[in-house]
């Protein structure tokens, strides 16, 4: 498992805007507060929520940069 403030200040540093989209699960966030709706209710939620990082991912991406974005986490991971 990766460190994920790790792997996001990596890509920043190569120029990838990488970042976290969904840092609060909707069951914590203060809408929809409920004793009933816990983390344990939640686990797939949670783990995603602590692991997820977002990528760029649009219509103006070319080759080159989907190549760049690719090796860059490749050389993250060491493969």
């Amino acid at each position: 498992k990766i460190n994920r403030e790790e792997f996001i200040a990596f890509l920043n540093q190569k120029g990838i805007p990488a970042m976290i989209y969904y840092p609060v699960p909707l069951h914590q966030q203060k809408a929809y507060l409920r004793p009933e709706f816990n983390n344990e209710n939640f686990p797939v939620t949670v783990e995603l929520c602590e692991s997820v990082v977002s990528l760029p991912m649009h219509t103006e991406l070319d080759q080159n940069q989907l190549k760049y974005i690719t090796d860059s986490v490749l050389e993250f991971i060491n493969l």
